[in-house]
């Protein structure tokens, strides 16, 4: 390894010495979001009292000092009434469109609720069930399905055919599941006939699953096994993963045992996450034998695909030398439920110790589900198994221990910039990353309500309350939508992502020169980047600033942004705490429309907006008024419009 690559490495390490906690002393249930941080109110995030301290002391002092420096003039933009403060966003006339009708209870569907009876009704059952398996005889029984568990995961990570196949019409490899019964599972002659039709009709095989059965313009999905989506029983997804992970195996074993920090790593697929109690601490001053249960949601970045929850037990094993076993198994036969819609089977990874402080990592993930609840839009990734397949949670881990390169600006002398400026932007733009994932989720902190507008389109709208400085309260509203679009994945990530398109969709860019003046590559890619970007109406006034991050992957890629003001981007430059800033990420998400075949992408997408706004009109507790609710139809349908446009014509 060389002098260059060292550096990146302990610069990454010091950015993200905020997740790398002490192993915590976890003997009761403890109870952790999306975003990493523990809902309970002892146990907090690091301690950073004395850095907001000295933050708020020296805060005009140094937005005026940085302003200086970095070339920022505050008289360009004098502060009237019309100036977007941060993260504001500029209301629409819409005497264009008549106001949705609100009052009636049928024209609103909650999608997701986390109202107060079904919180404390699901805090109940956390607490019964942490008592529950605390018996001796629980215990064990959970112990011993541990270890089964865990045999049957090493099986599956080290086999190769026949009990896998590499799908090329999907680009996974996907679990035999006839091979798997005869393999794992005690043969009686009741499952003799069970084999036999899975042989004959492989409910994960995929060759003709889109070609006649979607609909001409991509709106409409009808996969083949609609029926069973429809039906009340669980499909089994079943795939694995290779991968290799710039992080030695001790680091990611502590990574996929401490709660907080695996909740933060994989903040894109875990909304919320609880330890309901720890059965074995290890031996040896590590994680080896450690047992513990948990309680977690598994999301997609969209309220249209519902949550999958799950109770299971996760333990931990030293297979040999430089080789660590991780996995999870549900523990409903166990402590049984009036139904069940989803189960995880030994799911997790091998962790192999390889050369210049790599590891190779081996996932597994098999699950049975009820995908009955899933938007139609969606089914073409998600019932095959390809939204949640072990490639997700791979290139997760992969993310998340990229190197991180040096500031590159176009308009700004970087060597004015100190390091802890950069520290500050990245990590105010992996809060940005966090809250839009769970925001943008139908996670039970979600409340979703759907509203039908007057053209017979509908969208997903939910209120919050965000809390400034001293403590005062402001509304907000998140709204979102999908569609598909007429274009590769790849065609629609690069034309969101770039500021010379902004213009082109952004409605507060629209007629405005729009450039990238710094940024910051995250990994071997150029396009993966967290990025400032600049609205200029004219040659010396800036309309706004944009923290936007871009990140690409085959199972999805994401463009997320907020406004931030020069003063506040000044602050962050000259490394500032980014924790004093409040920030309201909007963005796109965009997935392929079905799993990919032969490494070639989908002619289609299926693309999320998603928008965090301010509104003074409405609460967590009622709807926005209808002047808030044309606002929000009229940002929604005409960026779509303008996207789909944009698309079609070949001058990009």
């Amino acid at each position: 390894m060389d002098m260059s690559e060292s550096e990146e490495i302990s610069q990454d390490q010091e950015i993200s010495s905020d997740e790398e906690m002490m192993r915590p002393d976890i003997t009761d249930a403890s109870s952790v979001n999306g975003d990493g941080y523990s809902t309970d109110s002892d146990y907090s995030e690091i301690d950073d009292t004395e850095n907001t301290e000295s933050s708020v002391e020296g805060l005009e002092e140094m937005k005026s000092t940085t302003e200086e420096e970095l070339g920022f003039d505050h008289e360009i933009n004098p502060q009237d009434d019309n100036m977007i403060q941060n993260n504001g966003y500029v209301p629409f006339n819409s005497d264009n469109c008549q106001p949705p009708q609100l009052s009636p209870r049928s024209e609103v569907e909650s999608v997701s609720s986390t109202n107060m009876p079904l919180e404390i009704n699901d805090r109940a059952s956390d607490l019964l069930m942490a008592v529950s398996v605390g018996s001796d005889a629980n215990k064990k029984k959970i112990n011993e399905m541990a270890v089964s568990a865990m045999d049957e995961l090493v099986r599956k990570c080290l086999a190769g055919e026949p009990l896998w196949q590499h799908r090329q019409d999907c680009d996974l490899e996907i679990l035999n599941e006839g091979e798997y019964i005869r393999e794992f599972r005690p043969f009686d002659a009741s499952l003799g006939e069970l084999m036999r039709i899975i042989e004959m009709e492989d409910p994960q095989n995929l060759a003709n699953l889109y070609e006649s059965n979607a609909s001409t313009n991509g709106t409409q999905h009808k996969p083949m096994f609609q029926r069973d989506a429809e039906k009340n029983f669980l499909q089994t997804e079943a795939s694995r993963h290779i991968g290799f992970v710039r992080m030695d195996a001790t680091s990611l074993v502590e990574c996929l045992m401490d709660v907080k920090q695996w909740s933060s790593v994989f903040s894109n697929i875990v909304s919320r996450t609880t330890v309901l109690g720890v059965l074995s601490r290890g031996v040896a001053g590590n994680y080896n034998e450690t047992l513990q249960v948990m309680k977690a949601e598994f999301h997609m970045p969209t309220p249209l695909v519902n949550i999958r929850e799950s109770q299971f037990a996760r333990y931990c094993k030293q297979i040999g030398p430089g080789t660590w076993g991780v996995v999870d198994v549900s523990l409903d036969s166990l402590f049984p439920y009036p139904l069940v819609i989803f189960r995880r089977r030994p799911s997790g990874c091998l962790i192999v110790e390889m050369p210049d402080g790599y590891s190779k990592v081996i996932w597994v993930e098999h699950v049975e589900v009820d995908n009955k609840f899933v938007h139609r839009m969606f089914w073409p990734i998600v019932l095959p198994g390809f939204a949640f397949s072990a490639m997700r949670w791979v290139a997760s881990i992969v993310r998340h221990c990229e190197p991180v390169g040096n500031i590159i600006s176009t308009s700004l002398d970087s060597a004015t910039i100190p390091r802890n400026g950069k520290t500050s932007v990245l990590r105010l733009a992996r809060r940005m990353m966090r809250s839009f994932y769970h925001d943008n989720s139908a996670s039970t902190d979600n409340f979703w309500v759907r509203i039908h507008l007057c053209d017979g389109e509908d969208f997903r709208l939910m209120t919050k309350t965000i809390y400034a400085l001293n403590g005062s309260p402001s509304s907000t509203l998140v709204f979102t939508t999908s569609l598909w679009v007429p274009a590769p994945p790849k065609r629609v990530f690069d034309f969101l992502r770039h500021g010379d398109s902004r213009n082109k969709w952004d409605l507060l860019a629209r007629g405005y020169a729009v450039q990238e003046i710094m940024h910051i590559i995250k990994g071997e890619s150029p396009e993966n980047r967290v990025s400032i970007m600049q609205v200029n109406s004219a040659p010396n006034q800036i309309e706004i600033l944009y923290l936007q991050e871009s990140y690409s992957h085959p199972t999805g890629s994401y463009v997320v942004y907020a406004p931030i003001d020069i003063l506040t981007m000044g602050m962050m430059l000259g490394g500032g705490n980014s924790d004093l800033v409040n920030i309201l990420p909007s963005g796109f998400v965009i997935h392929p429309d079905g799993p990919l075949r032969n490494g070639e992408e989908t002619r289609g997408s299926l693309l999320t907006l998603a928008f965090h706004i301010m509104d003074g009109s409405s609460t967590e507790d009622y709807l926005p008024a209808a002047d808030s609710v044309n606002t929000i139809q009229k940002i929604l349908t005409e960026t779509a419009t303008l996207i789909k446009t944009a698309l079609l014509s070949d001058n990009l």
